[in-house]
């Protein structure tokens, strides 16, 4: 190692004239590095990183005139090959040339080149002169006509992006035989060829390494120089570019605050640093009263400390509360707030819209809600005795009063029977053999009632869930029952649109405080949905219902696979009139109604995306707190 040093350090060995053109060469480069980028230009598509560690692990790849000016390091190229006596060019890894060739001789560029193996082979040895230690450099005869070629490698960090070659000097002993033999290998004019060979430079070997030595050190310095110039450069881009962005959203967010209808606070911890036209107008304060005040000064008495507790302490938060204009007029308004950087300072902005006049109109809209609510309950009924037409109660009654009455003459005429089968053996009574018959019957009468029973008890929840009911009339509720008596409703509905239901309902929930017609109609309308849904009667539905204890909550969930609600509506469903059912006679009242039912016992109603495929449906209820306990 000491002694490679000593070879790259031993300039004096040098002849005089090389010394001069190399300190010629080092004034050229700090002229060049004082005057323009050794990284060439960047423009709007070069791709900036925003650290020096992830820049090292971009996956774009570089070429050498992204990191050089290719201009100025062919006045070096030149500059050395003239001080040097030898050819020089630079190529990229497939020994394409990146820079003009500087002295080649007439042998290599007017005759060697000038054949197709012969440029190929040329091409094949520039290509192979990279080398993992920039400052060791490689010396051989060419691949292609024999003559000494060095070179060295161009790395930016651990980027090995180009190849300087020198040479096309002949270094004693010379083989002019082998060299002619190769005139005649490639398809060249041998005469020419040697003429051509004649003014090839003479150059001892070890003059040779010192020229590939020097030329180390100048490739390994310029490398250096330009990774240290593309990385500034790149810093100093990308400062250009966030701060040309951040006043193109600072003007982008005046001109939005000053655009819109809601009245917009800039604030540091509740104290107000800037307002728009539309706070000025809302409040009847100018920008400069405004000054000194905070947005808690401006709030209702009674909701002042609600407003104090999320401004003062730039929390993001969404919450509606009362504030008092400058001439004493009541606003009802919702507040949304959050944390943003202006002008250099991590601040607040809180956004307040008026609300008074949706608030009004809400209030209005609820006299009205309960005639939604019925008509909303006689269309779903419709979808319901649609399926249920069989099912009336005149029919229904004659089964009820007759079944019985056929299980006691059964049981009267099995005597006589038994005697006569145990007399005259076997016998046939409607196709099927007495033995199978009596042990048969029994059964098949009691299913016969209980199936009639079950279709009385359908018929009269259905009465049950039509009779209308004030909104206010609660009471302690089973949610099983509810659940049950919902499903006979639904059973022949669900039937028809699928083979996959599932029922997994929790043993003993506790009671919940409610309606039990509303939470039914609620439960109906979420199930009817997702029946609807399906488009596959192989599609399946899932209802389950579960307890949870840390909220105090009974959870019913209702899963489908059906064709699931697209992401643009799920913040739509809910709303009054809104369906994408129209066409098939859908009200858009369903949903609406259902969450405003929830609301009123003070539950939640909540649609996800099915992972599988479908919609789920997620319906909480708050239980009865002393029905909590006794758990």
């Amino acid at each position: 190692m000491d002694s490679k040093k000593e070879k790259l350090n031993n300039t004096d060995v040098c002849p005089d004239y090389v010394l001069e053109e190399l300190n010629t060469l080092r004034k050229r480069v700090a002229e060049l590095e004082a005057s323009r980028s050794m990284c060439g230009s960047f423009g709007k598509d070069c791709s900036l990183s925003p650290h020096i560690a992830e820049y090292e692990n971009e996956e774009k790849d570089y070429r050498f005139e992204d990191y050089f000016d290719v201009e100025a390091i062919q006045q070096i190229q030149d500059a050395f090959a003239e001080a040097t006596n030898v050819a020089s060019i630079i190529t990229d890894l497939d020994g394409r040339p990146i820079t003009r060739p500087s002295r080649f001789c007439r042998l290599c560029n007017d005759v060697i080149r000038k054949t197709p193996k012969g440029l190929k082979n040329c091409m094949r040895s520039d290509a192979s002169f990279g080398t993992k230690s920039p400052l060791e450099p490689i010396m051989r005869p060419c691949l292609s006509g024999g003559l000494w070629d060095g070179g060295t490698s161009f790395y930016v960090g651990d980027r090995h992006i180009a190849n300087w070659i020198v040479g096309q000097v002949r270094c004693p002993p010379i083989n002019d035989e082998r060299i002619k033999k190769y005139a005649h290998e490639i398809g060249a004019d041998e005469n020419e060829f040697m003429e051509a060979l004649t003014e090839v430079p003479v150059m001892s070997h070890e003059q040779f390494l010192r020229v590939c030595n020097v030329l180390c050190l100048i490739a390994n310095q310029i490398s250096i120089l330009a990774r240290k110039n593309f990385l500034q450069a790149q810093a100093i881009e990308r400062r250009r570019l966030a701060e040309a962005a951040l006043r193109e959203s600072e003007d982008r967010f005046r001109q939005l605050s000053q655009s819109t209808f809601e009245a917009i606070f800039i604030h540091y911890e509740g104290e107000i640093l800037l307002t728009n036209k539309a706070g000025q107008c809302m409040f009847g304060y100018s920008q400069e009263e405004f000054a000194g005040l905070n947005i808690d000064d401006l709030a209702d008495p009674e909701c002042r400390e609600e407003v104090r507790e999320h401004t003062s302490k730039n929390k993001k938060s969404r919450f509606d509360a009362n504030f008092r204009c400058r001439d004493g007029k009541m606003l009802i308004c919702e507040i949304q707030q959050r944390d943003i950087v202006f002008q250099g300072e991590k601040v607040g902005v809180c956004a307040i819209r008026d609300i008074s006049e949706r608030v009004e109109s809400e209030r209005q809209a609820k006299e009205k809600e309960q005639q939604l609510i019925q008509a909303d309950k006689m269309v779903s009924l419709g979808v319901l005795v649609s399926g249920m037409a069989h099912e009336i109660n005149n029919p229904n009654s004659f089964m009820t009063l007759n079944l019985p009455l056929i299980e006691d003459i059964w049981k009267d005429i099995t005597p006589v029977l038994e005697d006569y089968y145990h007399e005259n053996g076997e016998f046939l009574a409607g196709g099927l053999e007495y033995s199978e018959l009596r042990s048969f019957m029994p059964d098949l009468l009691s299913r016969m009632l209980e199936g009639a029973t079950r279709i009385s008890g359908i018929v009269n929840s259905l009465k049950d869930y039509s009779r209308l009911q004030p909104g206010e009339l609660m009471w302690e509720v089973d949610i099983t029952d509810v659940i049950n008596n919902s499903l006979r409703l639904l059973e022949n509905m669900i039937s028809q649109k699928t083979v996959k239901f599932e029922v997994n309902l929790a043993e003993s929930l506790p009671s919940v405080r409610g309606n039990s017609q509303r939470l039914s109609q609620v439960l109906i309308n979420l199930l009817v949905n997702s029946c609807e849904a399906l488009t596959d009667r192989k599609q399946e539905i899932c209802l389950s219902s579960e307890y949870i204890k840390a909220k105090k909550r009974i959870e019913i969930v209702v899963r489908d696979e059906g064709v699931g609600i697209a992401e643009e509506h799920l913040e739509q469903i809910m709303d009054p009139f809104f369906t994408t059912k129209r066409n098939d006679g859908g009200t858009g009242l369903g949903l609406s109604v259902s969450s405003s039912i929830v609301q009123e016992h003070g539950g939640e109603l909540i649609f996800t995306a099915n992972p599988g495929g479908g919609t789920i449906a997620r319906l909480s209820i708050p239980v009865v707190e002393n029905g909590d306990e006794n758990e």
